[in-house]
């Protein structure tokens, strides 16, 4: 009996023993995952990364966060960091594929910066360390700012930004208005041929129409071309200046981008004030910028509405061309918001083209809206005649029908001598 007992007394002892590590255990905050089983989620990008497939593991990265940025936020944080992290110190083994890395790790930082700033791994990115003073998001930025600084697109901005006293408040706002007018002054030529085109048009509509309900198809086209070459129009001409346009605008759009990050210094009236930190957030972000780096939405909405009435400032010269013309101003308007709100381009890129667009809005109503309101009012039966190619002048013959004859001029009868 009291070898049977001591038995059974070393045989509960190791139990007792493990029930009191478990114990420990859940006291200092649960089983590691390791303890438990649990696979590492990053496993599959570390092995990427030991064979070189650096884009696979930076997708991998993705993966992870894009799986777990709603169950489980803090590793889908921790997903952005470390592949920010590694895009930028270990897959970098040329110049080329540095910068690469740095604009593609800027970008997985400034996802996690803006759309989960309360996790430990956005903290991290601001946290000062033994090796960068202003954390690793601040010396990743000043590194892609120092090379970008090379680029004559970014000297220009930095240009205007110097220019206008190179203050936080309103400097770099100023220089984006002050670009939206050079490039105004710049396309002036061509905005004016391509107004002058629209209104060519307008005049040759009456015309137009009428061709429509006499001719069909094949033949209405053919007549219509007799038209225009009759009274010297050309159909493309609103079209070749704005296609002349587009690569001065994706160099703007490419500056812009550049000195993205020196944006991050600049503030405008709303954005970057008190009210960016107690205003609500919409799809993970502030409505209210906190500066002219980060995307800002009452600058998307009042940049819709001028988008809106740009399109709208072309009169018709009918009622169902109006209702195309309003329907087709709505539908791309709210294209252009989406797309502004779901790629989160940066305020600045959207203040510049509200003030590009309130500089169109106030073109368009000196070269055709007020000419076309003008014309309406002093040709009779409402006659879309040309009041001249610059919106002032003396008006143009209006335009001739297919086939029209000059009438001859009336001679009187000579009176015979006594």
């Amino acid at each position: 009996m009291p070898c049977a007992w001591f038995t059974h007394r070393r045989s509960v002892v190791p139990l007792i023993r493990l029930a009191l590590l478990a114990l420990a255990l859940i006291a200092a905050g649960g089983v590691p995952a390791g303890a438990q089983g649990a696979p590492d989620p990053f496993a599959t990008a570390l092995q990427l990364e030991r064979d070189g497939r650096n884009h696979e593991a930076l997708a991998e990265y993705r993966r992870v966060f894009s799986q777990n940025q709603r169950r489980d936020v803090e590793l889908a944080a921790e997903a952005l960091y470390r592949g920010g992290e590694y895009a930028w110190k270990r897959m970098a083994t040329t110049e080329a594929s540095k910068r690469e890395g740095a604009v593609m790790a800027w970008q997985m930082w400034k996802q996690l910066r803006n759309e989960l700033p309360d996790t430990v791994a956005a903290r991290r990115l601001h946290e000062p360390t033994a090796t960068f003073a202003a954390g690793p998001m601040g010396a990743l930025e000043d590194q892609i700012d120092r090379e970008n600084s090379r680029d004559f697109s970014y000297q220009v901005i930095h240009a205007l930004v110097r220019l206008t006293g190179k203050h936080p408040t309103f400097s770099y706002a100023f220089a984006l208005i002050l670009l939206a007018v050079i490039v105004k002054l710049i396309l002036l030529p061509l905005t004016k041929k391509q107004y002058a085109g629209m209104r060519e048009m307008q005049r040759m509509q009456p015309l137009v129409k009428e061709l429509q309900q006499k001719y069909q198809r094949a033949e209405l086209q053919q007549k219509i071309m007799e038209l225009y070459k009759q009274n010297k129009v050309n159909p493309f001409a609103s079209c070749l200046p704005s296609l002349l346009q587009i690569p001065f605008l994706i160099w703007v759009f490419t500056a812009i981008r550049e000195y993205e990050i020196a944006f991050g210094r600049g503030n405008f009236l709303w954005i970057g004030s008190d009210l960016a930190e107690a205003a609500p957030r919409l799809m993970n972000q502030s409505i209210i910028a906190h500066n002219l780096a980060s995307p800002d939405i009452p600058l998307l909405v009042l940049y819709a509405l001028t988008n809106y009435v740009t399109m709208r400032m072309t009169p018709a010269t009918d009622p169902q061309q109006q209702e195309q013309q309003k329907l087709l101003a709505l539908i791309t308007t709210v294209i252009f918001f989406y797309m502004f709100l779901i790629y989160r381009w940066s305020s600045a890129f959207v203040l510049y083209w509200f003030a590009l667009n309130l500089l169109s809005i106030y073109q368009q109503y000196v070269y055709i809206y007020k000419p076309h309101k003008v014309q309406l009012a002093t040709t009779p039966g409402g006659l879309t005649v040309d009041i001249g190619r610059d919106g002032s002048g003396p008006a143009p013959a209006a335009p001739r029908a297919v086939g029209a004859q000059a009438q001859p001029a009336r001679v009187r009868p000579r009176k015979k001598r006594k």
